[in-house]
């Protein structure tokens, strides 16, 4: 583990530990998701929060505030972003319903009912998840509050309608990732199967492919999966290559996790039965300890944790925080020759500037589907985009050392 120094800033809720910056907000969330485009976070916020609950929150991870909160329903839970950061669905606790809130426009949008169960009532959202590349459809793993086991079957989405084969109900995937836009994998977190299970997804529906019980052992567990692995909340490791083994195990872990694509480290905000919580970064290959870091702005159980941009980590505690970590210098060399560029304003209704510290050679505008846009106007440092449509467009640039960027914007 590598020696970490620290100062205390001025302030209650600002700490520095050498490269690691802890900022907190005082915020009642159930969940958090991070769009790239906006470079915002999005928060369910329910209604123990007071006056702004039963609401989207949107949080600046750079200036660490509440910006917004837009009313999307009865004590919002679990969230799910598209990963073209169109779309934010929210399940609920409240009501029976999955609604969708629409990132360019800042606005709940599309709301639909999961239906039910004839004997057993009303089904609700356990765990959502927005197929790859397609921004309007969702799979949903359904929750009987008032039966145990309580899940209901893992349903398809394609707007409102639901594609009519679903899993079986009773034992399956409460908590499930899409690993393509055919497959997904999930694990039975309530019963002593603790089956790990492959799902296949067509135009017909969703349907298991294959269940392979006590591989992950534990009530409760979620994952995160990245190239073929899968990450487990107590530490153990999968490669789901082939036949699903277990192939490594993080020690003293104990709640949420995430990938950092950026630092390529498995994160871990861990909590133990003290409320105690520690931020720590691994290793994905030797599943080794890279560094930890003490939390002494949060207690309590840990719910969920992202990353909220490249050195940037939130999560969401019991006790009613939000905490954000921010490691601005890891990993940068001092002879780093990439280009550091900022886009703004993002959103933007016309003008877009580029700030960047080498000479750019070339700048492009695609849509979403890659076909380069000719109707955009670059001249010095700022492009044009009054003739677009309004959307989600990608700018791709490149310096004058050949280093290539590409930036998502939104045109309001």
């Amino acid at each position: 583990m590598k020696r970490i120094l620290f100062l205390l800033l001025i302030g209650s809720n600002s700490i520095t530990f050498a490269q690691l910056q802890v900022q907190t907000l005082n915020l009642t969330v159930n969940d958090l998701v991070y769009d790239s485009v906006t470079n915002k976070i999005y928060a369910s916020i329910p209604s123990a929060n007071g006056a702004n609950g039963n609401s989207i929150g949107v949080i600046n991870p750079v200036t660490k505030t509440l910006e917004n909160t837009v009313f999307i329903g009865s004590e919002p839970s679990v969230l799910a972003i598209s990963d073209n950061g169109q779309y934010v669905y929210a399940g609920f606790t409240g009501t029976s319903t999955i609604r969708r809130f629409d990132v360019a426009n800042q606005t709940a949008g599309l709301q639909f009912s999961l239906g039910s169960d004839p004997f057993f009532g009303s089904f609700y959202a356990q765990d959502i998840e927005v197929m790859p590349g397609s921004p309007n459809t969702i799979a949903v793993s359904r929750r009987r509050p008032n039966v145990s086991p309580t899940h209901g079957g893992v349903a398809i989405y394609d707007d409102s309608v639901m594609r009519p084969t679903t899993t079986p109900d009773h034992t399956g995937s409460n908590v499930f990732e899409f690993t393509s836009a055919t497959t997904l994998v999930g694990y039975n977190t309530e019963s002593t199967e603790y089956g790990l299970r492959r799902l296949s997804v067509n135009a017909g529906g969703v349907s298991n492919s294959s269940v392979n019980a006590g591989v992950l052992t534990g009530f409760g567990l979620d994952f995160v999966y990245k190239n073929n692995t899968l990450y487990a909340t107590n530490g153990t490791v999968v490669d789901m290559s082939s036949a699903p083994f277990v192939s490594g195990q993080f020690s003293n872990v104990s709640g949420p996790v995430v990938y950092d694509d950026y630092y390529n480290r498995v994160c871990y905000a861990s909590y133990d039965w003290n409320g105690n919580i520690t931020f720590k970064r691994f290793n994905p290959t030797t599943f080794l300890l890279f560094d930890s870091l003490s939390i002494t702005q949060a207690f309590g159980n840990v719910k969920n944790i992202i990353t909220c941009g490249n050195g940037c980590y939130a999560f969401n505690t019991t006790d009613n925080k939000v905490v954000i970590i921010n490691d601005s210098t890891l990993g940068l060399s001092d002879n780093d020759s990439r280009s550091k560029l900022s886009l703004y304003p993002n959103p933007t209704s016309d003008f877009l500037n580029i700030k960047s510290d080498i000479a750019l050679k070339e700048v492009n505008i695609s849509d979403l589907n890659g076909r380069v846009l000719n109707n955009v106007n670059f001249t010095e440092d700022r492009i044009y985009l009054g003739d677009l449509s309004s959307g989600i467009y990608l700018v791709m640039i490149t310096d004058i050392q050949g280093n290539r960027t590409t930036e998502k914007i939104i045109k309001k």
